[in-house]
């Protein structure tokens, strides 16, 4: 579901506040974990920023949560967005967001079987080896194996191993991104280090309980695709490619949200 454009007004409701906390991200923080970062050219460009926030949320406020998220001060203190000229992640600085769009994402996979239909035939193989295939060039991307084929491309013969549901996935989000990577990336031969890496992250950003009536898992995470606006200037993400986003990943019991960004592009500067 998409919510989309301004918030309503200030004086008919009561706005979330924001503070910043101190949460860190130990997947992204390894020294194994940075080096894979820098090959796949996501290092310096990806932001964790983890804030809590005044009032518990439900869905029907995605817009004004958005909007109040973006308009705070304490938030615009903190988040970073990429500097073309500095190579690097810099302040934002205090704007003016004037329009938001906020899209609920699924946050439902609790287990990592969920990528087992990866070793389909001629896609990838029992070791992790990924299948090569002609180069070529899709979306701007250099395509040399079949899982890049299968990612970018409906004309790709894996394209429904994952159907429309499982692509939105945060989870399968999350796995697209650390694979397709940055401008300069180079591309792992193997599964492996994307699917560890993935989990991790994924483990550390969503929130799960067990459900007192079936005893199951079950994850509580909210999960928002968000866009933010000053007038013709769209700051987050800052354009409309693959790899350029910003989520934004609630848990709605602590009252806290991670904001969790990549520009793949020029940036803003």
């Amino acid at each position: 579901a998409v919510v989309s454009t301004q918030s309503t007004g200030m004086a008919e409701r009561k706005p979330f506040r924001f503070e910043l906390t101190n949460k860190k991200y130990l997947t992204f923080n390894s020294k194994e974990v940075k080096s894979d970062l820098q090959r796949w050219d996501l290092a310096g460009r990806i932001s964790l920023v983890t804030f809590a926030y005044n009032d518990f949320f439900k869905d029907y406020q995605a817009k004004d949560f958005t909007y109040d998220f973006f308009n705070d001060p304490t938030v615009q203190a903190n988040l970073q967005v990429y500097s073309s000229n500095r190579q690097e992640l810099v302040s934002w600085g205090n704007h003016e967001v004037k329009e938001v769009q906020a899209e609920i994402i699924p946050c439902n996979i609790t287990s990592m079987d969920f990528f087992d239909k990866l070793t389909a035939p001629g896609l990838v193989r029992e070791s992790g080896a990924l299948y090569k295939c002609f180069d070529e060039d899709i979306d701007g991307f250099l395509v040399a194996d079949e899982l890049h084929r299968m990612l970018l491309t409906e004309e790709s013969e894996h394209w429904e191993v994952y159907n429309e549901e499982e692509r939105q996935e945060l989870l399968f989000l999350l796995f697209k991104h650390l694979v397709l990577g940055g401008p300069v990336c180079q591309y792992d031969d193997k599964i492996d280090r994307y699917l560890e890496i993935a989990k991790g992250l994924y483990k550390e950003l969503i929130t799960v309980q067990k459900n007192s009536e079936t005893k199951k898992i079950e994850l509580i995470s909210k999960v928002l695709k968000v866009s933010a606006w000053d007038g013709d200037i769209c700051w987050f993400p800052g354009d409309e490619h693959h790899q350029t986003f910003c989520y934004l990943i609630l848990n709605p019991v602590n009252r806290i949200v991670t904001v969790f960004s990549h520009d793949y592009g020029k940036g803003c500067w």
